[in-house]
């Protein structure tokens, strides 16, 4: 035979507070939170590589506009194809970025809906029953299986929310960025001083 719990308005707000409100607020703060350090982290990394790919296209204008003084041509566009090529990496590797960091955080933000949906789903069971069950004086009744259930999923969301998943090291180009600039400013150069 399954137990009701009868509680006053009071202890009802109590209640209310403690396993409908608060878990509600903390959905909202942890997709906020989550959402913004990973926009800033983002910003920042993408911001240097973009100055990084400036610079290189800065670089290789460089060598465009003093092109009548290059004394080695071979020099001057393998140094120049360097620079292109790794303006075009730098340039793949921000749209990727953007691509693989959306899409990760919105699997992340459908992860956390999911487990707030099946804890908010027992709560919404003992809420309806609580308001059908209420009687003249404000006192609500609901079946005590329910907060059994109820604890369960706060038990399950805990364990579940901790378990992420494992992310894939992906490709830093930022090295690979700095290499190529070097040599194809390198290569620039002695275009203009090698023969």
């Amino acid at each position: 035979m399954n137990k009701e719990i009868e509680l006053s308005a009071d202890d009802w707000d109590k209640f209310y507070e403690i396993k409908g409100s608060r878990f509600f607020q903390l959905e909202s703060q942890i997709l906020g939170a989550h959402g913004e350090d990973i926009k800033k982290l983002l910003y920042e990394i993408l911001k240097s590589t973009t100055r990084l790919i400036q610079v290189i296209g800065v670089v290789a204008g460089f060598g465009f506009t003093g092109l009548g003084y290059v004394k080695n041509l071979s020099l001057f566009i393998i140094g120049e194809s360097i620079l292109l090529l790794a303006i075009l990496i730098g340039l793949y590797w921000i749209q990727k970025t953007y691509k693989s960091n959306f899409e990760s955080t919105s699997r992340e933000i459908e992860r956390v809906k999911n487990l707030f949906s099946k804890r908010n789903a027992v709560f919404r069971k003992i809420y309806d029953e609580a308001l059908s069950k209420m009687d003249g004086n404000g006192n609500m009744r609901f079946n005590s299986s329910l907060a059994s259930e109820l604890t369960k999923e706060d038990l399950s969301f805990i364990e579940n929310y901790q378990s992420k998943e494992v992310k894939s090291k992906e490709w830093d180009p930022l090295s690979l960025l700095m290499v190529l600039f070097a040599i194809g400013g390198l290569g620039l150069l002695l275009s203009f001083i090698y023969t």
